[in-house]
C-alpha cells in the first residue's frame, strides 16, 4: 500500500459532490496527491477544505504538525474525524478554505516588480518559515504549488503539511529517500541517499531554505535552476552544478536580490543562510537599498520595453552581520513598510475579532497589544487557508511570542509568561455508566476525536479559560454513534504549563444525555495529557486553542 517514500497508491476514493464525510458535504475536488485528496466541502453553511488520508501514522503527524503551527500565513487546522463511521479507514482533516492562486500562477498574472515580490511574498514567507521552524516543524515540500496567494489580502499562505517533519518525538516513517518533490530536494538529501546505510535522514530547516531558493530562482527567471524530473541529470546538477545567477538570466533582477537567491543555493549547508530569520533580515536590508529599477515589472509586458539599468555590483551576504551581532528591524524599515502599505501598519491577522470568549462563551476584554519587542498579549487568532498533499513530523511546541511587522507578516521571539505552578489534577474514576455508554455508542477505549469550544461555525479562535471552570465542547463530525452536534460537558483544570480537560457528559442533539469519560490530549506529545498554553497566557488567565482532541479512557489520569 505504501512505497519507500510513504506514498499511498490509490487508497483514497474519488468522492462525488453531495457525499457526506464526517459531517461535511463534499462539493468538489481541490487537489489530489500521493498522500491524500483535498475536497471543497461545506458544513452548517460554511465552506471548508477537507483532506482525506488513509489511517496511518503519517496522517496523524500531518495533523500534529498543523496543530503545532498556528500562524496567519499557514493553513488553519480546525480538527479531524474518522470515515466511514462503520469501519473507519480514513482520517478527515478539516481545514479552512482559502481562495487564491498558487504562487507561480499569481506571479504569471501579476508580473510583480522586484520590490513587490520581496515585500508581498518573499519577506512574509521567510518570516512564516521562521515561525514554522521555531515550532519544531519542517515543511519538507516547499514549492510554488504549496504556496497560495490569498485573494482577500494578497498574503502568501503555506499549505500541505503532508510531508512535514517534526523535530522531536515523532516516529520516522521513511528510510533512504525522504518525501518531497525532486526539483526542490537539497544536496544534503541526495548525498544522504547516495551514501545510505540504513539510518533515517536527519532533516533540518535547511531543506526548506534550499527549496525556497529554488522557488525564488523560478520567480526571478521563470526557469528551474537545475532542470526538472524528466532530466536524467537533475540529481547530478543539484549536487555539482551552479546555475547562472538570476540577474544574468534576467537583467531586470537587482543583483543584490540575485545574491540572496544564490546564497540559498550554496551546495554546503554551512555556506547558506543559518535560518529563515537571517534571510528575512537580509531581505529587509536589500529593500532599504532599492532604487527606481526595483519598481519595474520583472518581465517585459511587450517587446517595446527596455530593460532597467543594471543594479549595484555584487556584495557579501549580509547574513554574516546577523550571525555576528544580530540585526534588529530599524525604524527606517518600519517607515518603508508603512509607506508601502498605504500608511497604516496592520497586523498579520486580516480579520481578528474585537473580543475573545472564554470556554463558556462569555465575552471577555482582549488584552491590549504591545509594541514590537515586548511580549504580545495574545497570538493572532484569525484563521487562514486551504490544503493539498504529502509526509513526516517531531514535537516541540515553541512558546513563541509573535511580534507584528508593519508589512502584515509575523516574526517570532520571546516566551509565554509563566503561570504560577499548579499541580496536575489527581487521578479520578469515570462517572458511573460511562464504560457502558462507550460500548453502546461505539467509542473504542483509547479512541481520539476532535471537539471545539463553542459552535464550530464561529471558527478557529483562542479562548481564555479559568481553573476548575465548567465547559462544553461541540463534537467535530460524528464519532461512533454520537452524531454531529453532540455536546461534551466537563471541567478544565489549569496546570503550570498545560490545561487539562475532563468531560463526563454527552448531550445528543435530541436532548438525551449519557455519561462519558473523555480527557483532553495532544497528538504526538509526550506526555500527551492536556493541551499547552498559548502565547499571552497569564497565571490568572490561561489561553488555549479552541480546537482540541479528546480521548475515550477508562479512568482519568
Amino acid at each position: 500500500m505504501f512505497d519507500e517514500g510513504g506514498a499511498l497508491w490509490g487508497a483514497v476514493p474519488e468522492l462525488t459532490p453531495g457525499t457526506e464525510v464526517a459531517g461535511f458535504t463534499v462539493e468538489g475536488t481541490i487537489a489530489s496527491g500521493s498522500f491524500g485528496t483535498v475536497y471543497r466541502a461545506r458544513r452548517s453553511g460554511k465552506p471548508y477544505a477537507v483532506k482525506l488520508v488513509a489511517i496511518h501514522p503519517r496522517g496523524d503527524r500531518e495533523a500534529a504538525a498543523l496543530r503545532l503551527v498556528r500562524h496567519p500565513n499557514v493553513v488553519t487546522f480546525h480538527g479531524y474525524g474518522l470515515w466511514p463511521e462503520e469501519e473507519p479507514r480514513f482520517l478527515v482533516l478539516a481545514l479552512e478554505l482559502v481562495e487564491g492562486l498558487t504562487l507561480d500562477a499569481w506571479a504569471a498574472r501579476e508580473n510583480p516588480s522586484a520590490l513587490e515580490l520581496v515585500m508581498r511574498v518573499l519577506l512574509p514567507l521567510a518570516l512564516t518559515l521562521a515561525d514554522v521552524h521555531a515550532s519544531g516543524v519542517v515543511h519538507r515540500d516547499l514549492k510554488e504549488a504549496n504556496i497560495i496567494v490569498r485573494e482577500s489580502d494578497g498574503q502568501p499562505v503555506l499549505v500541505d503539511f503532508g510531508a512535514a517533519g517534526l523535530k522531536e518525538g515523532a516516529l520516522r516513517l521513511t528510510m533512504r529517500l525522504p518525501p518531497g518533490t525532486a526539483e526542490y530536494r537539497s544536496p544534503e538529501v541526495l548525498r544522504f541517499a547516495k551514501q545510505w546505510e540504513g539510518e533515517h535522514y536527519p532533516f533540518s530547516p535547511g531543506d526548506d531554505l534550499w527549496a525556497l531558493g529554488v522557488v525564488i530562482y523560478g520567480l526571478l527567471t521563470r526557469t528551474l535552476p537545475f532542470g526538472d524530473r524528466n532530466d536524467p541529470g537533475l540529481n547530478r546538477a543539484i549536487l555539482e552544478e551552479t546555475p547562472p545567477a538570476p540577474h544574468e538570466c534576467n537583467p531586470r533582477v537587482p543583483q543584490v536580490l540575485s545574491d540572496v537567491c544564490m546564497g540559498l543555493l550554496e551546495k554546503k549547508l554551512e555556506d547558506r543562510y543559518p535560518d529563515a530569520k537571517a534571510l528575512a533580515e537580509d531581505l529587509v536590508e536589500v529593500c532599504t537599498e532599492a532604487d527606481s529599477s526595483w519598481r519595474t515589472p520583472m518581465f517585459p509586458r511587450s517587446g517595446h520595453e527596455s530593460p532597467p539599468a543594471p543594479a549595484e555590483p555584487g556584495r557579501q551576504f549580509r547574513w554574516r552581520w546577523w550571525a555576528a551581532g544580530g540585526l534588529v528591524l530599524t525604524s527606517a524599515l518600519a517607515l518603508l513598510l508603512y509607506a508601502l502599505h498605504g500608511g497604516t501598519p496592520r497586523t498579520a491577522s486580516p480579520s481578528a475579532p474585537a473580543t475573545l470568549q472564554d470556554a463558556s462563551g462569555q465575552e471577555v476584554v482582549p488584552p491590549a497589544r504591545v509594541a514590537e519587542g515586548t511580549p504580545s498579549a495574545a497570538p493572532p487568532p484569525a484563521p487562514v487557508a486551504a490544503a493539498t498533499n504529502n509526509e513526516e513530523p517531531t514535537m516541540q511546541q515553541s512558546k513563541t511570542i509573535r511580534t507584528l511587522v508593519a508589512v502584515g507578516c509575523v516574526a517570532s521571539a520571546g516566551c509565554v509568561s509563566t503561570p504560577k505552578a499548579r499541580p496536575q489534577p489527581p487521578p479520578e474514576e469515570c462517572p458511573p455508566g460511562a464504560a457502558e455508554a462507550h460500548k453502546r455508542y461505539g467509542l473504542r477505549l483509547g479512541g481520539i476525536h476532535g471537539a471545539h469550544f463553542g459552535p464550530l461555525r464561529e471558527g478557529l479562535r483562542y479562548v481564555p479559560v479559568r481553573d476548575k471552570e465548567e465547559v462544553s465542547a461541540e463534537i467535530i463530525g460524528p464519532w461512533g454513534l454520537f452524531p454531529d452536534w453532540t455536546i461534551f460537558s466537563g471541567r478544565l483544570y489549569s496546570g503550570a504549563e498545560r490545561v487539562y480537560g475532563r468531560f463526563t457528559k454527552a448531550t445528543l442533539p435530541g436532548g438525551e444525555t449519557v455519561p462519558v469519560c473523555l480527557q483532553m490530549m495532544t497528538i504526538g506529545r509526550r506526555p500527551p495529557l492536556g493541551v499547552e498554553l498559548e502565547a499571552g497566557s497569564t497565571a490568572a488567565r490561561p489561553i488555549i486553542h479552541s480546537s482540541v482532541s479528546v480521548q475515550a479512557v477508562e479512568r482519568f489520569e
